[in-house]
Protein backbone atom coordinates (compact mmCIF):
# COMPACT_ATOMS: atom_id res chain seq x y z
CA UNK A 1 0.00 0.00 0.00
CA UNK A 2 1.14 3.54 -0.72
CA UNK A 3 1.58 5.89 2.05
CA UNK A 4 1.48 9.59 2.02
CA UNK A 5 5.39 10.50 2.94
CA UNK A 6 3.94 14.43 3.32
CA UNK A 7 2.28 13.57 6.50
CA UNK A 8 5.13 13.63 8.84
CA UNK A 9 8.07 15.45 8.26
CA UNK A 10 35.63 8.93 10.01
CA UNK A 11 43.00 9.58 11.19
CA UNK A 12 42.29 8.49 7.52
CA UNK A 13 42.98 8.95 4.10
CA UNK A 14 40.93 10.33 1.19
CA UNK A 15 40.74 7.72 -1.12
CA UNK A 16 41.57 8.59 -4.25
CA UNK A 17 38.33 7.50 -6.78
CA UNK A 18 36.07 9.63 -3.61
CA UNK A 19 37.77 12.86 -5.24
CA UNK A 20 37.27 11.51 -8.66
CA UNK A 21 33.96 10.36 -8.30
CA UNK A 22 32.86 12.05 -5.06
CA UNK A 23 30.84 8.78 -3.86
CA UNK A 24 33.58 6.94 -2.38
CA UNK A 25 33.96 6.63 1.48
CA UNK A 26 36.75 8.16 3.14
CA UNK A 27 39.64 5.45 4.32
CA UNK A 28 39.23 4.01 7.85
CA UNK A 29 42.14 2.57 9.90
CA UNK A 30 44.63 0.09 8.82
CA UNK A 31 42.52 -2.71 11.08
CA UNK A 32 39.08 -1.12 9.12
CA UNK A 33 39.58 -1.68 5.61
CA UNK A 34 36.87 -0.24 3.22
CA UNK A 35 35.25 -3.35 0.78
CA UNK A 36 35.88 -2.96 -2.70
CA UNK A 37 32.56 -1.69 -4.00
CA UNK A 38 31.48 -0.17 -7.40
CA UNK A 39 32.27 3.70 -7.99
CA UNK A 40 29.87 6.18 -8.14
CA UNK A 41 26.95 4.04 -6.26
CA UNK A 42 26.32 4.73 -2.77
CA UNK A 43 24.89 2.02 -0.27
CA UNK A 44 22.25 2.78 1.96
CA UNK A 45 21.11 0.30 4.53
CA UNK A 46 17.59 0.24 6.04
CA UNK A 47 15.25 -2.05 8.20
CA UNK A 48 12.54 -1.32 5.22
CA UNK A 49 9.53 -1.54 7.77
CA UNK A 50 9.79 2.33 9.26
CA UNK A 51 6.85 3.85 7.32
CA UNK A 52 7.28 6.58 6.47
CA UNK A 53 10.83 7.18 6.34
CA UNK A 54 11.57 3.62 4.54
CA UNK A 55 9.44 0.99 4.06
CA UNK A 56 8.50 -1.82 1.22
CA UNK A 57 5.73 -0.85 -0.78
CA UNK A 58 3.35 -3.64 -1.09
CA UNK A 59 2.26 -3.23 -4.47
CA UNK A 60 5.57 -2.47 -6.34
CA UNK A 61 8.01 -4.36 -4.03
CA UNK A 62 10.14 -1.33 -4.12
CA UNK A 63 11.97 0.19 -1.00
CA UNK A 64 10.27 4.03 -0.85
CA UNK A 65 9.99 6.50 1.63
CA UNK A 66 10.85 9.94 2.74
CA UNK A 67 14.54 8.67 3.79
CA UNK A 68 14.57 6.96 0.45
CA UNK A 69 13.88 10.42 -1.72
CA UNK A 70 16.40 12.51 0.72
CA UNK A 71 19.30 10.19 -0.26
CA UNK A 72 18.45 9.36 -3.76
CA UNK A 73 18.47 13.37 -4.11
CA UNK A 74 21.87 13.56 -2.49
CA UNK A 75 23.36 11.10 -4.46
CA UNK A 76 22.05 12.45 -7.70
CA UNK A 77 23.97 15.60 -6.76
CA UNK A 78 27.33 13.89 -6.30
CA UNK A 79 26.81 12.03 -9.76
CA UNK A 80 26.39 8.89 -7.84
CA UNK A 81 23.48 6.00 -8.36
CA UNK A 82 21.83 4.71 -5.05
CA UNK A 83 21.48 1.23 -3.99
CA UNK A 84 19.14 0.27 -0.84
CA UNK A 85 20.26 -2.84 0.91
CA UNK A 86 18.09 -4.35 4.03
CA UNK A 87 19.76 -5.08 7.18
CA UNK A 88 18.73 -5.33 11.23
CA UNK A 89 18.15 -2.26 12.64
CA UNK A 90 21.26 -3.28 15.80
CA UNK A 91 23.64 -3.45 12.69
CA UNK A 92 23.07 -0.40 10.28
CA UNK A 93 25.96 1.98 12.22
CA UNK A 94 28.16 -0.42 12.67
CA UNK A 95 27.91 -1.15 8.53
CA UNK A 96 28.55 2.77 7.94
CA UNK A 97 31.24 2.77 10.93
CA UNK A 98 33.12 0.34 9.22
CA UNK A 99 32.38 1.21 5.57
CA UNK A 100 30.25 -1.88 4.43
CA UNK A 101 27.41 1.00 3.71
CA UNK A 102 27.89 4.64 2.62
CA UNK A 103 24.65 6.05 4.41
CA UNK A 104 22.09 4.19 6.98
CA UNK A 105 18.45 5.66 7.53
CA UNK A 106 15.06 4.02 9.47
CA UNK A 107 14.18 6.67 11.74
CA UNK A 108 17.45 6.86 13.43
CA UNK A 109 17.31 8.84 16.58
CA UNK A 110 20.08 11.74 16.56
CA UNK A 111 22.29 11.30 20.24
CA UNK A 112 25.44 12.46 21.50
CA UNK A 113 26.40 8.56 21.79
CA UNK A 114 25.79 7.68 18.19
CA UNK A 115 27.86 10.48 17.23
CA UNK A 116 30.82 9.12 18.60
CA UNK A 117 30.62 6.51 15.80
CA UNK A 118 28.93 7.87 13.22
CA UNK A 119 28.05 11.51 11.56
CA UNK A 120 24.52 12.75 10.96
CA UNK A 121 22.79 15.15 8.73
CA UNK A 122 20.48 17.63 9.99
CA UNK A 123 17.14 16.32 11.12
CA UNK A 124 14.68 16.00 8.74
CA UNK A 125 11.98 15.10 11.35
CA UNK A 126 11.15 15.82 14.77
CA UNK A 127 8.75 12.99 16.50
CA UNK A 128 9.06 11.15 19.53
CA UNK A 129 7.76 7.61 21.10
CA UNK A 130 4.61 6.46 21.40
CA UNK A 131 2.19 3.61 22.89
CA UNK A 132 0.28 1.48 20.45
CA UNK A 133 -2.14 -0.82 21.50
CA UNK A 134 -5.48 -2.21 20.97
CA UNK A 135 -8.20 0.18 20.72
CA UNK A 136 -10.58 -2.00 23.65
CA UNK A 137 -7.81 -1.89 26.26
CA UNK A 138 -6.89 0.90 29.07
CA UNK A 139 -4.22 3.46 27.13
CA UNK A 140 -0.15 2.49 28.60
CA UNK A 141 2.07 4.97 29.94
CA UNK A 142 5.33 4.60 31.23
CA UNK A 143 4.05 3.48 35.00
CA UNK A 144 1.76 1.05 33.82
CA UNK A 145 3.98 -0.13 31.09
CA UNK A 146 5.97 -2.01 34.22
CA UNK A 147 2.93 -3.95 34.45
CA UNK A 148 2.74 -5.00 30.69
CA UNK A 149 3.92 -6.66 28.06
CA UNK A 150 5.60 -4.08 25.39
CA UNK A 151 7.54 -4.73 22.44
CA UNK A 152 10.16 -1.85 20.95
CA UNK A 153 12.89 -1.89 18.69
CA UNK A 154 16.34 -3.56 19.77
CA UNK A 155 19.32 -1.20 20.40
CA UNK A 156 16.70 1.46 19.46
CA UNK A 157 15.95 4.96 21.77
CA UNK A 158 13.16 3.73 22.29
CA UNK A 159 14.83 0.37 23.90
CA UNK A 160 16.96 2.29 26.13
CA UNK A 161 14.19 4.76 27.26
CA UNK A 162 12.29 1.79 28.27
CA UNK A 163 14.94 0.55 30.29
CA UNK A 164 15.63 3.95 31.98
CA UNK A 165 12.25 3.70 33.23
CA UNK A 166 12.63 0.49 34.99
CA UNK A 167 11.22 -1.46 32.05
CA UNK A 168 12.64 -4.82 30.49
CA UNK A 169 10.58 -4.93 27.08
CA UNK A 170 10.03 -7.64 24.47
CA UNK A 171 13.05 -6.64 21.58
CA UNK A 172 12.32 -7.14 18.52
CA UNK A 173 14.68 -6.78 15.08
CA UNK A 174 11.68 -6.38 12.63
CA UNK A 175 8.59 -3.68 13.25
CA UNK A 176 6.18 -6.08 11.69
CA UNK A 177 6.90 -8.85 13.51
CA UNK A 178 6.19 -6.58 16.68
CA UNK A 179 3.27 -5.25 14.71
CA UNK A 180 2.19 -9.01 14.38
CA UNK A 181 2.52 -10.16 18.11
CA UNK A 182 0.67 -7.22 19.31
CA UNK A 183 -1.83 -7.77 17.34
CA UNK A 184 -1.76 -11.87 18.58
CA UNK A 185 -2.02 -10.59 21.37
CA UNK A 186 1.30 -11.84 22.63
CA UNK A 187 2.13 -8.21 23.15
CA UNK A 188 0.24 -5.50 24.93
CA UNK A 189 1.54 -2.75 23.52
CA UNK A 190 4.88 -1.38 21.19
CA UNK A 191 6.54 1.68 21.88
CA UNK A 192 7.86 2.86 19.00
CA UNK A 193 8.06 6.03 16.32
CA UNK A 194 5.21 8.46 16.67
CA UNK A 195 4.64 8.95 12.91
CA UNK A 196 4.66 5.07 12.55
CA UNK A 197 2.47 4.49 15.29
CA UNK A 198 -0.14 7.19 14.17
CA UNK A 199 -0.21 5.36 10.86
CA UNK A 200 -0.47 2.27 11.90
CA UNK A 201 -3.62 3.09 14.23
CA UNK A 202 -5.15 4.82 11.10
CA UNK A 203 -4.49 2.04 9.07
CA UNK A 204 -6.15 -0.35 11.56
CA UNK A 205 -9.52 0.97 11.38
CA UNK A 206 -10.29 1.42 15.04
CA UNK A 207 -8.74 -2.05 16.00
CA UNK A 208 -5.74 -0.14 17.64
CA UNK A 209 -5.12 2.83 19.00
CA UNK A 210 -2.29 5.72 19.66
CA UNK A 211 -1.14 6.67 22.73
CA UNK A 212 -0.02 10.32 24.29
CA UNK A 213 3.35 11.45 23.09
CA UNK A 214 6.12 10.08 25.39
CA UNK A 215 9.49 11.22 24.11
CA UNK A 216 10.43 14.12 21.39
CA UNK A 217 13.07 13.23 19.52
CA UNK A 218 15.05 14.47 15.78
CA UNK A 219 15.86 12.03 13.45
CA UNK A 220 18.61 12.08 10.95
CA UNK A 221 20.80 10.01 8.46
CA UNK A 222 23.92 8.05 9.22
CA UNK A 223 26.74 8.52 7.23
CA UNK A 224 30.64 7.64 7.61
CA UNK A 225 32.79 9.79 10.17
CA UNK A 226 34.38 12.50 8.09
CA UNK A 227 32.53 11.72 5.16
CA UNK A 228 32.08 15.80 4.94
CA UNK A 229 30.82 15.65 1.35
CA UNK A 230 27.89 12.97 1.69
CA UNK A 231 26.99 14.87 4.62
CA UNK A 232 26.71 18.18 3.22
CA UNK A 233 24.69 16.46 0.62
CA UNK A 234 22.55 15.02 2.46
CA UNK A 235 22.05 18.21 4.62
CA UNK A 236 21.40 20.18 1.50
CA UNK A 237 18.70 17.71 0.27
CA UNK A 238 16.52 17.81 3.15
CA UNK A 239 16.89 21.91 3.18
CA UNK A 240 15.89 22.03 -0.21
CA UNK A 241 12.64 19.70 0.16
CA UNK A 242 11.83 21.88 3.87
CA UNK A 243 11.64 24.73 1.58
CA UNK A 244 9.81 23.53 -0.99
CA UNK A 245 7.09 22.25 1.13
CA UNK A 246 6.57 25.46 3.10
CA UNK A 247 5.88 27.27 -0.52
CA UNK A 248 2.86 24.98 -0.84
Amino acid sequence: MRRDVRTCLTAALVLAAFLLAGCERRGGEASQPVPEREKDVLVLVTTTDTPPYSYRDEETGEIVGLEIDIARAAAKSLGCTLEVRKAKFPELLPMVSSGEADLAASGITITDGRRQAVDFSVPYATEGGMFLYRAADPMPTMIKAEMLRVGTMDASTYDYYLTSHGIDPIRYDSYVNALGDLREKRLDALFFDSCAVRLEAEKSRGELAASRLETRENFGIAVRKGNDRLRKALDAAITSRARRRRKK
